[in-house]
């Protein structure tokens, strides 16, 4: 999907705008905030910061202009703001600065690593995430927030607007149906 065609999904139907943007460009935002926050946050505050870039760009997106530059470079920016802002207020509530220096040594390769298994282990991890986002809705969502966000059956049937019985059910069918073709694909 291109930038004009979806600023047009945006107008006629924005919370498929949303779900399509955040699609689109989910993958990017994590990068760009892993990429910054990787040697100063956790798990929650990195995933709380990639909810936060994407409010931002909810809440600026009238301010988008498609002759301006793309959207994609438009994310990029907010994406980057938001994971500096965020380092700054952890560096100043903890206390703690990581200076780059201190953050290459930190990742300075132990005796024991194998290129090749951190390849298969990659590989296998994109799989994987291909085969859930392939999955359809409702089960693309259950399956991510559950494992990815760890939210629970009962969290989860608020968001999907099912019981929590059908959750399990959906989750359980999911997560069978992506053994069989992920033992396939290996």
């Amino acid at each position: 999907m291109n930038d004009v065609e979806w600023k047009s999904l945006m107008l006629n139907s924005p919370e498929r705008g949303r779900r399509a943007l955040i699609d689109q460009y989910g993958s990017l935002v994590y990068a760009i905030v892993l990429n910054k926050l990787k040697h100063t946050a956790g798990r929650e505050d990195i995933e709380d910061c990639v909810s936060d870039v994407f409010v931002e760009i909810f809440k600026s997106i009238g301010d988008y202009n498609t002759s301006n530059g793309s959207l994609k470079g438009y994310i990029s920016i907010i994406a980057k703001r938001t994971a500096i802002d965020t380092y700054r207020r952890l560096v100043n509530y903890h206390g703690k600065h990581i200076s780059i220096d201190e953050g290459e040594e930190d990742s300075i390769i132990s005796d024991d690593f194998s290129v090749e298994d951190n390849i298969e282990k990659k590989s296998a991890r994109e799989l994987l995430w291909q085969k859930i986002r392939s999955l359809g809705e409702p089960d693309k969502t259950i399956i991510i927030q559950q494992f990815f966000y760890d939210k629970s059956a009962e969290e989860i049937s608020k968001l999907v607007s099912m019981t929590t019985a059908a959750v399990h059910k959906r989750s359980i069918r999911a997560r069978q149906y992506l053994k069989k073709i992920l033992i396939q694909e290996i």
